[in-house]
């Protein structure tokens, strides 16, 4: 049985959003640890383990401040892989990626950090595109009713943390999210997308033009114009989306009359798809070049229901 771990490429899991809690992203949580997301992620890892694979031995988290900008993010990341390394003497490691977690795996492997030590990456619910509903957090500090109803687990971490950030700045939630939160930015709808932003001006609804936006996601146009990258240093991609869930599509908006708020419209509501996993839309996990998997899942159960795939990936 030893021989058949030794033989195992390690694991270096990386988390999404609000995936990763300590002292030094609030105060009194300790070490390094799920925090509130510990429902979804414990499930995953008790999965992989069941798989074969022992934490600390051949699967290691890859924890990380997601309040920060994402390549500050993936620095986190390169130690861990360095430390995967170092237990187990392997050379490479396997990524696998959720949710904002993907973008920090993609940002370590096509920068020149990369030590030519990733065999393959698994991508799961990744926002490779963005998202709307981020757009909504950055632009206005919150996420309109009209947008989304009923909320999800994510949009209540998000809910939570907002909280605990405006206490900080009470008097200006928004120059509190940007200080202090500035990866949602990271987050927002990139250039291939496309137009998100339906306007309604004058009784005429027409789709705002990406380049006419003031909030523009820099650091995924980036990545996507040098994904080739990815491919030229023959890391094999696996995409896996979710679909099934009523996720946010577009943003109906109206002319904002504030100079700071609201900055490329206010939005009054949304257009739905089934086509996503009721944060991410599949076309925004799919605008990666890879391997495509569609799971019937939501953003957080799309880890388990990917069982068969990630056993057919890892053999």
């Amino acid at each position: 049985m030893a021989y058949l771990h030794l033989q195992k490429t390690p694991i270096v899991f990386v988390p999404g959003l609000f995936g990763s809690m300590s002292d030094q992203i609030v105060p009194g949580t300790g070490d390094w640890n799920f925090g509130l997301a510990k429902t979804a992620y414990e499930p995953m890892i008790l999965l992989l383990e069941g798989m074969g694979y022992r934490m600390g031995k051949e699967l290691f988290v890859a924890f990380y401040d997601w309040r920060q900008p994402i390549a500050y993010s993936a620095e986190y990341l390169v130690q861990t892989i360095a430390w995967a390394k170092q237990v187990t003497g392997s050379n490479v490691v396997n990524l696998i990626c959720h949710s904002m977690g993907g973008l920090v795996g993609r940002t370590y492997v096509q920068s020149d950090m990369y030590q030519s030590d990733v065999a393959q990456m698994i991508i799961l619910a990744t926002p490779n595109a963005g998202s709307p509903v981020s757009y909504c957090y950055w632009a206005g500090g919150k996420l309109p009713s009209t947008v989304v109803p009923t909320k999800n687990v994510v949009e209540l971490y998000m809910t939570v943390y907002l909280a605990y950030l405006e206490r900080g700045l009470p008097r200006n939630k928004l120059e509190a999210i940007h200080r202090n939160f500035p990866s949602l930015l990271d987050l927002v709808p990139a250039r291939v997308y496309g137009d998100y932003l339906l306007e309604r001006r004058d009784g005429v609804e027409m789709f705002v033009p990406y380049d006419y936006l003031l909030i523009k996601n820099r650091v995924v146009d980036e990545l996507n114009s040098q994904m080739d990258v990815i491919f030229a240093r023959g890391i094999p991609v696996t995409l896996i989306a979710g679909i099934g869930q009523s996720t946010v599509h577009y943003l109906k908006t109206v002319p904002s009359i504030s100079p700071v708020k609201w900055v490329d419209g206010r939005v009054v509501g949304a257009i739905h798809s089934k086509m996503g996993d009721g944060n991410v839309m599949m076309e925004s996990v799919f605008a990666l070049n890879g391997e495509k998997y569609v799971v019937e899942a939501n953003h957080l159960d799309i880890l388990t229901k990917s069982e068969s795939i990630l056993k057919y990936k890892l053999q």
